[in-house]
Formats: structure tokens, C-alpha cells, sequence
């Protein structure tokens, strides 16, 4: 994790008053004169992470993504994961 990923992470955590344990990746591109920021926060799923994409420094980045969370409430987000297991006797009536 980049120094810039921990700042972020600190400002999460201090917004939402919880632990972040998700993933979450900062990208920097250049675009002419212009730089664009990228922070792109896996919640629960790998594949579509949350972006919230900023043109500026990495000062007003910042200030940004401090907003963007709050305003986003992120701190109501709960995911989970849930499994239904049949019994082996069960298992095989539903399938025939």
C-alpha cells in the first residue's frame, strides 16, 4: 500500500468512525497539464469497485474524497455473504 493509499484510508476511518477493511487502490494519470486521481474502493466485490475520480492535487484529492464519503454515507454500507446448505437426503429430491 502506497503512502497515499494509507492517507486515505486514515481519512475514511475518520469519517465513517469504523475500521475500512475493504481493498482500495489510488491511480494517477496525467492528462495534458491536468492531473486526474482515482480511487477506486472494492466494497465487497473485486471485479466493480466504487470510483470517485477527482482532477486537481492530491491536496484538494483529499479534501474530496473526505467529502465524496461523507455525503455518501458510507458508513451505513454492511455487506455479507449468504450460503443455503440442504441436507445430502434433501439435496437429491431437489434435483430429480
Amino acid at each position: 500500500m502506497t503512502t497515499l493509499e494509507s492517507e486515505i484510508k486514515t481519512i475514511i476511518e475518520e469519517v465513517i468512525c469504523r475500521k475500512y477493511v475493504g481493498k482500495l487502490k489510488v491511480v494517477k494519470e496525467e492528462v495534458g497539464e491536468s492531473i486526474l486521481w482515482m480511487l477506486l474502493l472494492y466494497l465487497n466485490m473485486e471485479l466493480s469497485p466504487m470510483i470517485l475520480a477527482y482532477e486537481g492535487t492530491e491536496e484538494q484529492f483529499k479534501l474530496f474524497i473526505r467529502n465524496e464519503i461523507k455525503t455518501r454515507k458510507l458508513h451505513g454500507v454492511h455487506f455479507w455473504t449468504a450460503i443455503q446448505e440442504f441436507p445430502e437426503d434433501e439435496m437429491d429430491d431437489n434435483y430429480e
